[in-house]
């Protein structure tokens, strides 16, 4: 299943930064067989990052990002791509 994620911040990060911790997620995450980052699209100007993912596991997809918004102070949001609003 195709996955949208939308990841916000407050706080000043440096673009070079969210791009090499992301794709560093990314990597975790597709290592340990839970989801395969398609593409990303980054608004840093305006602190936005949309990432899509292929997944057949939701919940440890969901897992995941729990535990890299703990760390990092990002807030995410995820959906099918069934379900995204496209107005």
């Amino acid at each position: 299943m195709l996955i949208l994620g939308v990841n916000t911040w407050e706080r000043d990060m440096p673009k070079e930064l969210l791009i090499k911790q992301a794709l560093r997620f990314a990597e975790a995450v597709k290592s340990q067989g839970i989801a395969e980052l398609q593409d990303f699209w980054l608004a840093h100007d305006r602190k936005l990052l949309w990432c899509t993912w292929e997944t057949e596991n939701l919940k440890a997809l969901e897992a995941a990002f729990a535990e890299m918004n703990k760390q990092s102070g990002l807030k995410s949001e995820l959906m099918p791509f069934e379900k995204v609003p496209l107005k």
